[in-house]
């Protein structure tokens, strides 16, 4: 019952929001295709441009991309929404180079935490490198409420702000989608060896603010983490629909303006083996999207702007188009989820 007054801003409320949303969904009558990602999808892909570019091809776009949402998270808002295997005619799963500090376990556990079972406890532990981690993981599992200990006393502390906060929340759904930051970083320049940034002076301070907060320098640690993240669980995700009509689609995700930056250099390769890419039929090439790593299709470090926003969706869309249309579509019906699962291999050039 709690879940539902969960602080409507929080990563345990947006996570409980949004999954519940998709849960209660009705159906469009179209084939689906779900998009799951962190914050660089959430910034950088629109589900309104998505469903006007697909919606003449019969499909219809939606996202569970949240800030701070890992791989392990996206296996449980998966399961929540789609317990049959069977409701999406594919799920789209980004992978990429980035950093998950083992200091936002707690944050991880309460986000994931709305979506956990009794059964969860060993499977959601699993996935945390710290015995600290694990253990806390574990007692979310059992002890339901232990990871919403901050949001409690918050509650009790400002009550009537809460009802308040979920009140305008409830309102600002149905409002207009988010369309981006309206501008870029042509003229700033980072040096890799000294770490100095050199603005453009067109940037406002705040802008400049939000650049230098992106700019956290990730440990080796942190880096492999979110590496070992990605290989643990979308294979796990993969292997949920193994015996599911629903195609999986793996694609990989934009770097960055500076690919001097935090190892962001680094190849695609690095991040899922090809014993995993080739598990599906469905992978984007890795350099997909190395047109857009430019600093005007950015607002910082990581995040796409409203231009790379659109850039980017217009191509994942057409890549997602192009490789489904390689495969058998079964006509939509009450059990299926519109794609055969033995339909003829995608060509070479779509793979």
């Amino acid at each position: 019952m709690y879940v539902s007054i969960l602080a409507p801003s929080s990563y345990a409320g947006r996570v409980a929001k949004i999954t519940q949303a998709e849960k209660e969904r009705a159906p469009s009558g179209l084939k689906e295709v779900l998009v799951l990602g962190d914050s660089r999808i959430a910034e950088g892909f629109s589900t309104t441009l998505a469903n006007e570019l697909g919606s003449p091809a019969g499909l219809k776009f939606v996202s569970l991309a949240d800030p701070a949402a890992s791989a392990n998270t996206w296996y449980y808002m998966v399961r929540e929404v789609d317990p049959t295997t069977r409701r999406y005619a594919a799920i789209v799963i980004p992978y990429g180079i980035g950093y998950e500090p083992n200091s936002a376990d707690p944050l991880r556990i309460s986000m994931t935490a709305p979506l956990l079972r009794y059964g969860d406890c060993f499977h959601f532990a699993s996935g945390f490198q710290r015995w600290s981690g694990r253990f806390r993981a574990f007692i979310a599992c059992i002890l339901r409420g232990s990871a919403y200990q901050d949001d409690v006393v918050d509650l009790l502390s400002h009550p009537v702000a809460r009802i308040r906060s979920i009140q305008q929340a409830d309102k600002m759904h149905s409002g207009r989608e988010y369309k981006g930051r309206n501008y870029d970083l042509v003229g700033t320049s980072y040096d890799a060896a000294t770490g100095q940034v050199t603005f453009a002076p067109k940037l406002t301070e705040a802008q400049r603010l939000a650049f230098r907060k992106s700019l956290i320098q990730p440990s080796q640690s942190d880096t492999e983490y979110s590496l070992k993240l990605q290989r643990d669980w979308i294979p796990r995700i993969m292997n949920r629909y193994s015996h599911s009509p629903t195609a999986i689609v793996l694609t990989p995700l934009p770097r960055g303006p500076f690919l001097e930056f935090a190892g962001l250099s680094r190849g695609y390769e690095s991040v899922l083996p090809s014993s995993v890419l080739e598990r599906t039929r469905f992978s984007l090439p890795g350099h997909t999207f190395d047109f857009l790593e430019k600093p005007e299709n950015y607002f910082d470090a990581f995040h796409l702007n409203a231009k790379g926003r659109q850039k980017f969706t217009e191509t994942l869309v057409s890549e997602v188009l192009g490789r489904l249309r390689s495969a058998d579509w079964k006509p939509q019906g009450d059990s299926g989820a519109g794609l055969a699962v033995n339909g003829p291999r995608a060509t070479d050039d779509a793979n």
